[in-house]
């Protein structure tokens, strides 16, 4: 008959049979516990999400001390879903209320609106508005504040997102392919975040305004992209530019191929000494395509296209 463990004796109850060392259970070897939650640890369950109150910080007293070129960018790259502390959120959104309406933003005027919205208080007070004011010397690193946010969003959002995937997967599993294709568009919604606040300003956009011009002067109407081959195409469109995509577009066996291989192989292979040969990609859809490109190669004198049909060349 077993015995009861006793609060007098301090007896460990027995072990039954079939709870020995597996999972959940500690490993003979010192090995750590896998908890019985499938979305947590033990250790994970008190731990902070990913945030630097410091970066935070120094975005809000960059945009305090610089408000005029600060906001603007900050306004481009985060909202105020990137601050992690929830004061720090109510003062992004206020800061940019104020720039928006083009109002004065200095500590007087700043505390006199946090006041009258009955914000003030919830912040922190007015120790800690002006803190702000003091606590980086100049808006100059703001870029590197931004980014460190931006990343510790990121990891947030991804931690969020892993960790509503893992519950879907454990509770609703008789629509794989559904789950599959929503947890793939959270995915990538969280990526493209990246991609949020790479816009130019409009000084930067002037400048290179202005280097495309001098560019053009110097070439005194020559192209100004990589050329072609033919003179009338280079003509009409100053050449193949970066970022550009051309369509030949006609009816069957027109020669769109032909057109495509003939500038394809100018700009790779026979490009003047003046505009050295760009590296180039060729890609088909047509198994006959390949084809066509050994007879175009076969009209280099050096080489054969039976050789190159029979592996000879």
């Amino acid at each position: 008959m077993a015995t009861q463990p006793s609060s007098w004796t301090a007896e460990k109850p027995r072990k039954e049979s079939g709870k020995g060392p597996g999972r959940g259970w500690p490993e003979k070897n010192g090995g750590r516990v896998f908890p019985n939650s499938p979305t947590a640890s033990a250790q994970d369950i008190h731990r902070a999400p990913p945030h630097s109150v410091e970066a935070e910080q120094g975005v809000l007293g960059s945009m305090l001390i610089s408000p005029r070129e600060t906001i603007a960018e900050c306004v481009e790259r985060i909202n105020e879903e990137y601050f992690y502390i929830p004061a720090h959120q109510t003062i992004y959104e206020v800061l940019v209320d104020l720039w928006n309406a083009g109002q004065a933003i200095d500590l007087i005027t700043f505390t006199q609106v946090l006041r009258d919205r009955n914000l003030l208080d919830t912040v922190g007070g007015a120790p800690f508005v002006t803190s702000l004011f003091t606590f980086v010397p100049t808006a100059a690193n703001v870029g590197y504040y931004l980014e460190i946010i931006r990343d510790k969003y990121i990891l947030r959002q991804i931690i969020a997102t892993s960790t509503e995937s893992v519950r879907r997967a454990f509770e609703e599993q008789d629509d794989v392919s559904n789950l599959l294709d929503e947890v793939e568009q959270q995915i990538f919604a969280v990526g493209e975040d990246r991609f949020k606040g790479q816009m130019l300003s409009m000084k930067d956009q002037v400048m290179e305004a202005i280097e495309s011009i001098e560019k053009l002067y110097e070439r005194k109407g020559g192209i100004t992209g990589i050329s072609s081959g033919f003179v009338e195409f280079d003509r009409m469109t100053s050449g193949l530019h970066p970022s550009e995509m051309i369509v030949i577009a006609a009816r069957p066996s027109m020669g769109k191929t032909a057109l495509a291989m003939n500038i394809a192989e100018h700009v790779a292979i026979q490009q003047p000494a003046t505009c050295p040969a760009s590296p180039l990609l060729a890609c088909a859809c047509e198994s006959a395509k390949s084809a066509r490109w050994i007879s175009g190669r076969a009209r280099f004198p050096e080489l054969d296209r039976g050789g190159i049909e029979t592996g000879r060349s």
